[in-house]
């Protein structure tokens, strides 16, 4: 049994205040202007069938939103479920096995609800913008039980199979086989998000998304040259900022890491249970906590869609076919080497500031010569590993840094005298050990 499903987020809505009440924020103006010039693009999409329902929150910015896809669907009913509005999909999913099979639901709801929602249905959230619309085939005895055929906001384009959709010539600045290793990076990083969401306490699940928005990063700042400036800019700060968001509690999980591997040396101190890793683990839900809440309120979300958008455009204004990119591959990688190389062979190990952006250029190479195979016609093994061997080697460097200074602060943040003396030793413990590497002497 099976169907279609189209989940729409409502457009753009007044700003939130004390005093209103924020089942009556209404449209604005920009907002249903923008609406009604996107969805008659889509409406023919959602009426193949000739059997659309629209379903709604009740909430009134999500009814004016069904108003216009009612009228561009030339739909005359629409119907109020109050889970929608809620975001309760247990409920959701008991209406949705009473429906008759080969329906072809519009659903209108809200942010953080429709993310999540696709969760539940293809094991990933995907983050809407508003007005956003994706749509879905379902099977409800598969598992998962959707599949999701394309994803169309106002001002972007679709990103359905080309193959698949009636109607759908190609896009201008998006068909190269660099913009579908983008897109590729870019459902990583949604489904890493997703991987976080279902288990933020896993320390690979943070660790997993910042390598996936720092490998997409890498890659397109490996055609910063070749496209619009202020969309590249654009994009890499805000994917950026994004990592950052990770930053704090991946540095808690490398430094929590550290200390269990010393507990040989300082068994008391470092005991599962004792001061200095509990205060560790209390420090990690409260930032755990934190990002919850930027995923709760939407607002990470936000700054998803917004580096997707600015990524979207950077893309359109790359004007290389795939045999010019390949020819820009090939000579980008092997310049980004000899530089690489001649940097280390002058930078100071000693200097922390030197050896991270060693280590991140290092990591800009290897993503570049990995993940652009398809372009320039293989792996370039050589660099993977040598790259690999440089960013392995200084990563001890930088961590052992990190992890000093780290300490230092958190023995100022604790008015403990017993916990401040720990974490200050467990610091100088760092310190002493990247000395000894520097000094090629024995930890």
């Amino acid at each position: 049994m099976g169907g279609q499903l189209i989940l729409i987020r409502h457009g753009s809505a007044e700003e939130r205040t004390p005093e209103g009440d924020d089942f009556y924020r209404e449209l604005t103006e920009a907002g249903a202007e923008e609406l009604a010039a996107f969805l008659p693009d889509i409406a023919p999409l959602l009426t193949k069938k000739g059997n659309l329902k629209i379903w709604t929150s009740p909430l009134i910015r999500a009814r004016q939103t069904a108003e216009l896809v009612a009228k561009a669907a030339a739909v005359e009913e629409i119907q109020y479920k109050e889970f929608l509005g809620t975001g309760d999909y247990a409920a959701f999913s008991e209406v949705l096995a009473q429906e008759a099979d080969g329906f072809t639901l519009a659903l209108v709801g809200h942010e953080p609800y429709m993310g999540l929602w696709t969760k539940e249905l293809i094991g990933a959230a995907i983050p809407f913008k508003k007005g956003a619309a994706a749509f879905f085939t379902i099977d409800l005895t598969a598992d998962p039980v959707g599949k999701l055929e394309w994803l169309q906001a106002p001002g972007e384009s679709a990103h359905r199979k080309h193959e698949e959709a009636d109607d759908c010539s190609p896009c201008d600045g998006e068909n190269t086989v660099y913009a579908g290793i983008i897109r590729e990076q870019m459902a990583g990083v949604q489904h890493a998000y997703a991987a976080y969401q279902q288990d933020p306490v896993e320390p690979e699940s943070a660790h997993a998304l910042r390598v996936a928005i720092r490998q997409l990063r890498a890659l397109l700042n490996f055609n910063k040259a070749n496209g619009e400036e202020k969309y590249y800019r654009e994009a890499g700060e805000d994917w950026r900022e994004i990592a950052t968001t990770f930053g704090y509690l991946r540095e808690l999980d490398v430094l929590m890491d550290e200390c269990r591997e010393l507990r040989g040396l300082y068994p008391e101190m470092l005991a599962e249970d004792a001061q200095v890793l509990t205060w560790l683990k209390e420090e990690r839900q409260a930032e755990q906590a934190s990002i919850h809440d930027l995923i709760a309120s939407g607002a990470l979300t936000e700054r998803i869609l917004d580096a997707e958008a600015a990524t979207s455009q950077f893309l359109k204004s790359i004007q290389l076919d795939d045999i010019q990119q390949k020819k820009a591959a090939i000579k980008k990688i092997d310049k980004m080497k000899k530089r690489l190389l001649r940097k280390w062979e002058e930078v100071d190990f000693s200097n922390h500031e030197q050896t991270h952006s060693l280590r991140i250029n290092a990591k800009k190479l290897r993503y570049a010569a990995t993940y652009l195979a398809p372009i320039i016609g293989e792996k370039d093994k050589t660099v993977i590993k040598e790259m690999k061997k440089i960013q392995t080697g200084l990563g001890t460097l930088c961590d052992l840094d990190i992890n000093g200074h780290l300490l230092l602060e958190m023995a100022d943040k604790t008015d403990d005298s017993e916990l401040q003396s720990h974490f200050r030793t467990l610091s100088e413990h760092q310190f002493r050990r990247r000395e000894a590497i520097l000094n090629d002497e024995e930890d």
